[in-house]
């Protein structure tokens, strides 16, 4: 059994024992979190994909910590004008494992 959720405007494919790299999210390590947003879901072979089928279907998890990405680097290059930038960034991460998907 697996589920798709979004959070953070990403997609996810989750099944129990699972644990997921997502956009950073308030709370700290130990916390419960529930993810409301499932967009499937795998039962048996059987797809639940309709809206009204996966509203009252839950995700819920543990955060297990904050991390840090690789650092993304944003080079800026203008031809001919003697001009260059460069600009980087690390992302913030919350990884979160995964306890259960309720189904109702």
């Amino acid at each position: 059994m697996y589920a798709v959720i979004q959070t953070g405007g990403k997609q996810y494919r989750v099944s129990e024992g699972d644990v997921i790299k997502v956009n950073r999210l308030k709370g700290n390590p130990g916390d419960p979190i529930e993810f409301n947003h499932v967009v499937m879901l795998e039962n048996n072979g059987q797809l639940r994909v309709r809206q009204s089928e996966v509203k009252s279907i839950k995700v819920t998890g543990k955060i297990m910590g904050a991390i840090q990405g690789k650092k993304i680097r944003v080079f800026r290059y203008r031809r001919r004008k003697n001009t260059m930038r460069t600009k980087g960034s690390r992302p913030q991460y919350t990884t979160v494992s995964i306890e259960k998907i309720l189904t109702a």
